[in-house]
């Protein structure tokens, strides 16, 4: 069914509003990437802790890890559309709640990690490569890579791993409610601009449907008396 040029322009409008808002926020997490966490005293006595082995490289790097937290569930949208044949709305809501969790799980997981300036467990090598440590506590190492050194709470591979993380957990939950019903109601599938469309058009949803069937197994039959008293 085409859309009327209001409703047209009403729909680029709103996508434009929604996809400048995660430009935005991308934006604030590239800026986070290079701010300076807070820089937490470190006491002699407890240096030992950070003294683990430097860790050239993640197993899985960041780019890796963005690529597989953003791919895989678009790659699980667009598999359940070609099973369920889901229209454009459906997807294109399910596209915006993944998107939208995904910015707002790397700023608030920036943004902690540049409050709390917790040091990584291989702080000391990368503050003191030759392994000499001064009175004073300066770190002699490259600026770069102390600085990520102080970002080790919480940790991005864990937030972005949704399931694996409290903090990508909520924020998933919190954006699929930005686009989606509750998880109990029956349509919770449905995004709210189909349900919305169908309530337009006056098309039964399976709430709904599952509704009249209730109210049709509590009528009684027809043609069906009472006996004689």
């Amino acid at each position: 069914m085409k859309m009327s040029p209001p409703d047209r322009r009403k729909f680029v409008r709103d996508v434009a509003v929604e996809i400048g808002i995660r430009v935005l926020l991308f934006g604030v997490f590239v800026f986070t990437e290079f701010l300076e966490p807070f820089e937490r005293v470190i006491q002699p006595e407890e240096i030992w802790l950070y003294k683990n082995p430097l860790v050239e490289s993640d197993h899985i790097p960041k780019r890796v890890m963005f690529a597989i937290s953003f791919l895989t569930p678009l790659a699980v949208i667009f598999v359940v559309k070609i099973i369920q044949r889901t229209d454009k709305t459906e997807i294109k809501e399910a596209c915006l709640a993944v998107s939208l969790a995904l910015a707002l799980n790397g700023v608030f997981t920036n943004t902690l990690k540049l409050i709390v300036g917790r040091p990584r467990p291989d702080y000391f090598q990368r503050c003191f490569p030759d392994g000499q440590m001064n009175p004073k506590m300066m770190c002699t190492g490259e600026p770069d890579l102390v600085s990520e050194g102080r970002k080790s709470f919480p940790s991005s591979h864990s937030s972005y791993a949704f399931v694996g993380g409290v903090i990508g957990l909520f924020f998933a939950y919190i954006c699929y409610r930005q686009h989606y019903p509750p998880v109990l109601y029956t349509d919770c599938h449905l995004p709210y601009a189909s349900l919305d469309a169908a309530a337009v058009h006056n098309m039964p949803t399976s709430q709904d449907q599952a509704h009249l069937t209730d109210n049709a197994t509590s009528l009684p039959l027809e043609g069906m008396t009472e006996g004689p008293v």
